[in-house]
């Protein structure tokens, strides 16, 4: 082992982890004035791209479990910017959907995500982030 190296230095899940923490901090700065987490505006875009989503389907399309996914929606609920509601094809389905407030948020949002966009890549090069971003869909969505 080099010096000033630790076993962590060969873990990816920790390397994975680290840079997530990163990442993460850097567009939450961004969302902040929209206040908004970066898994809850994932959610809204999730939901402005497909209306009337099951919660089985937006834990699925976020690799996130219900529950985790149930804690996060529910101060956009609150706030009045996501709607849940029952499925009229099966009652036992919950459905979530994006409020007219929830359209006007996400509509800021996505300006301060732009800013965090171009402030990520600024830091590791446009092309990077993407290689970046098509390998880590992938690891997160197998086929």
């Amino acid at each position: 082992m080099r010096e000033g190296s630790t076993r962590l230095d060969a873990c990816n899940c920790f390397a994975t982890r680290q840079a997530a923490r990163h990442i993460t901090r850097l567009y939450e700065r961004h969302l902040s004035g929209a206040q908004l987490t970066s898994a809850q505006f994932s959610i809204l875009v999730l939901l402005d791209e497909k209306p009337d989503v099951t919660m089985n389907e937006l834990a699925r399309a976020l690799v996130m479990d219900r529950t985790t996914l149930l804690r996060a929606t529910r101060p956009l609920q609150r706030e009045g910017l996501v709607r849940k509601e029952r499925s009229a094809n099966d009652t036992r389905q919950l459905v979530f959907s994006l409020s007219p407030a929830g359209q006007r948020n996400l509509r800021h949002a996505m300006r301060l995500w732009q800013d965090a966009q171009t402030e990520f890549e600024a830091q590791v090069g446009s092309d990077h982030a993407a290689r970046l971003r098509r390998e880590l869909l992938t690891l997160a969505h197998p086929v």
